[in-house]
């Protein structure tokens, strides 16, 4: 799975006041499975592979130590939303990010956008941004096994 470009839609333009850095991935959607973001959304964020769930578990630990503010399960919080894509996301001291998952015809798109504010954010980004990638891919390839079919998510 490949990085792609950020896709430019309307939320994750006026997403923050400034990116300091983003990314994007992409996984092909399955056939016959929901094109709803939320559910896609709901299939990444909160049901990540073990490794994922026990590194955010040992982030949540380490960066008090620093003083930077533990996220916790709000980060993944839908702040926006249109049809075919949710943006989550939250301000902390250190940074700010936004999460977008798109849901197009043949794939689904996660892309993060981050503002910096500060040495703390820059410095917990620079660690961040070595195993985001793979954080993200891992969770996308999970998330494209355990999204509901299209059926189940319109009978909501």
């Amino acid at each position: 799975m490949a990085a792609v470009p950020v896709p430019a839609t309307p939320l994750l333009a006026g997403a923050l006041p400034h990116v300091d850095w983003a990314d994007a991935y992409a996984v092909r959607r399955p056939d016959g499975s929901s094109s709803d973001p939320q559910d896609w959304a709901d299939a990444v964020f909160h049901a990540p592979p073990a490794w994922v769930g026990a590194l955010l578990l040992a982030r949540e630990s380490l960066v008090r130590l620093v003083g930077i503010d533990r996220a916790g399960h709000g980060a993944f919080d839908p702040v926006a939303r249109t049809d075919d894509e949710v943006l989550l996301g939250i301000d902390q001291s250190h940074l700010s990010f936004r999460a977008s998952v798109l849901c197009e015809p043949d794939r689904v798109v996660v892309s993060t956008v981050v503002n910096l504010h500060n040495r703390r954010g820059r410095a917990y980004s620079a660690i961040v941004r070595v195993v985001h990638p793979a954080v993200v891919r891992a969770m996308l390839r999970r998330a494209a096994g355990r999204v509901p079919p299209a059926e189940t998510s319109a009978a909501r």
